[in-house]
């Protein structure tokens, strides 16, 4: 079973930590024993109310400890995870109670408790409620009972997780045990060849909700044997980094842009020496082959620059893990000249969630890897990537029609755009739905386009437009630590340095400024930071017509 290793773990050594949770400034940690008491606590409790395997429990709450011991408990007895985002507003946790039919919902105390109770199909359910204060995990339960019945089908319904939502109502998405543990044992074995697959140190920020951090953040450090310490404010990542001094830390591209814009922005208004210096170890950390000049220089590189950055994450980084959305090779290269490698991988809910990922020695900053081993892929006559394997999910909760037209032939189909070169690395070219077709029938990828504009100072955020126009056009955001008096000219200045060198059918001819940012609170951004492109364009789509 998935949880064989949680549960073997325990018995190897009770005592040694394995959850964390922030009270304060204090890491509150949980043992091997304490965890596996509360999953067995827990799941007696279900069974007590009448809870039984194949019913869905909602879980809305922030990372912790109690998160784990809920999920943990889901796989063991057999209820089916229905997991949340913190930022779902009462309408979107209507939406997945209902889609769902829940029985039942876990949560914690506080305001998330109350936007629940605000939500009417939650007077059905059976509340499990954790305490914010106690250091007990679900004080309020009964006593463990390891007799009554646990769930052993590796092949039952495990979680519903819903996808992202970019293209309107999130679908449910059916993820087995087995599909879990596929992808899990996967990453052990890229792990296991790579050499670094001992017992790590993770910092967990990314919302369990989502199938990444729901693999990479719970599933894989159980697995290993490791130590999960839960955030769950972001404002506080740059300091706990420091504190927590993980050895893995999976994250999306939006974090690694922000992380890039401001060590920029300091080292830019810095200028001088520190500034030849901070490029030169960019620049040699990212050469193959270095001349004798070089490696002195690269020397004092590694001790006036590489390890200043090292000692910011933490001082035991490994490695930084991106997945969730595309990453800009230049970022990738930025952070390797540093002494940060970030290994980019590529995944879909569908997936379990990961498909491939680059390894250690061989990453490749324009691709998101190769496969997974025991995952197989190919491409369609238009480029579309297909995937297979025991990762891939059973189907769309309810929802056959979608199913077929997702998977067909135990293939999955990504929607995505792809190439493969010839040694198994997959590039993503674009999305399918987000193909850009102008007036005369040309097909253009936004993705690559956002990317390079993305990284100017100036801009925080941007959306390439232009479908059945004769050019493209750019919805901007400015980033507000641009100091700026005319914020037109800027974005013009900005697309006439994107455009220098560029072919005519890629040129971003007009620019129009966003009057406020895509965020989780207006609906524009997913609580995994993608930008919902169509809500987007639809609301500035008067606007966009006027530029043409």
């Amino acid at each position: 079973m998935l949880v064989d290793p949680i549960l073997e773990f325990e018995k190897q050594n009770p005592q040694a930590p394995c959850l964390y949770r922030l009270q304060g400034d204090q890491w509150i940690p949980f043992s091997r024993a304490e965890v596996v008491d509360a999953v067995y606590r827990l799941g007696t409790q279900w069974q007590s109310d009448g809870l039984k395997p194949g019913q869905r429990l909602l879980i809305l709450m922030e990372n912790r400890p109690e998160w784990a011991v809920t999920a943990i408990a889901c796989n063991l007895y057999g209820l089916v995870l229905v997991p949340a985002y913190t930022t779902h507003q009462e309408h979107e946790i209507d939406y997945l109670l209902d889609r769902s039919q829940a029985s039942a919902v876990v949560t914690s105390d506080g305001e998330l408790s109350d936007r629940l109770k605000s939500v009417d199909a939650a007077s059905r359910l059976l509340w499990y409620t954790a305490d914010n204060q106690s250091k007990i995990l679900f004080p309020k339960l009964t006593q463990r009972n390891e007799k009554i019945s646990t769930n052993q089908d590796q092949d039952s319904l495990y979680a519903l997780i819903p996808t992202s939502g970019t293209n309107g109502q999130p679908k449910l998405v059916e993820l087995t045990q087995n599909n879990i543990l596929a992808n899990v044992t996967s990453i052990l074995t890229v792990l296991r060849d790579a050499k670094i697959d001992q017992p790590h140190r993770f910092l967990s920020f990314l919302p369990l909700a989502h199938a990444y951090e729901h693999m990479a953040g719970l599933y894989l450090p159980f697995h290993l044997g490791g130590e999960i310490f839960y955030c769950e404010r972001l404002d506080k990542l740059a300091n706990l980094m420091t504190d927590v001094k993980p050895t893995l830390m999976t994250a999306v591209p939006r974090l690694y842009e922000l992380l890039y814009g401001r060590i920029t922005g300091q080292v830019s208004k810095s200028g001088g020496l520190k500034q030849q210096l901070f490029q030169a170890a960019i620049n040699l950390g990212n050469q193959s082959k270095l001349t004798l000049k070089d490696h002195c220089i690269n020397w004092i590189c590694e001790r006036l620059v590489r390890n200043k950055v090292r000692k910011r994450f933490g001082g035991r980084l490994q490695y930084f893990v991106s997945g969730g959305a595309a990453l800009n090779p230049e970022i990738s290269r930025f952070f390797k000249g540093l002494g940060v490698g970030i290994l980019q991988g590529y995944g879909q809910t569908e997936a379990s969630p990961v498909i491939s990922v680059n390894r250690p020695g061989s990453a490749r900053a324009e691709t998101v890897g190769p496969a997974l081993p025991n995952v197989e892929v190919r491409l369609t006559e238009e480029g579309e990537l297909l995937v297979r394997g025991e990762n891939v999910m059973r189907g769309y909760w309810q929802d056959p029609k979608a199913t077929e037209v997702t998977i067909r032939d135990g293939w999955l189909y990504t929607g995505d755009l792809a190439e493969i070169d010839p040694d198994g690395h997959i590039r993503i070219v674009g999305r399918l739905k987000d193909l850009i077709v102008n007036s005369g029938g040309d097909n253009i990828a936004p993705a690559p386009i956002e990317q390079e504009i993305t990284l100017y100072p100036e801009v925080d955020q941007v959306i390439i437009v232009g479908d059945g126009k004769p050019s493209l056009s750019a919805l901007i955001y400015l980033n507000n630590d641009f100091e700026t008096t005319d914020p037109d000219n800027t974005v013009v200045n900005v697309l006439k340095r994107y455009n220098v060198n560029k072919p005519p059918l890629l040129q971003v001819r007009k620019g129009l400024l966003m009057s406020e940012p895509c965020t989780i609170e207006n609906g524009f951004l997913t609580p995994t930071q993608k930008i919902k492109r169509s809500l987007v364009v639809e609301h500035y789509q008067e606007a966009i017509d006027d530029l043409y």
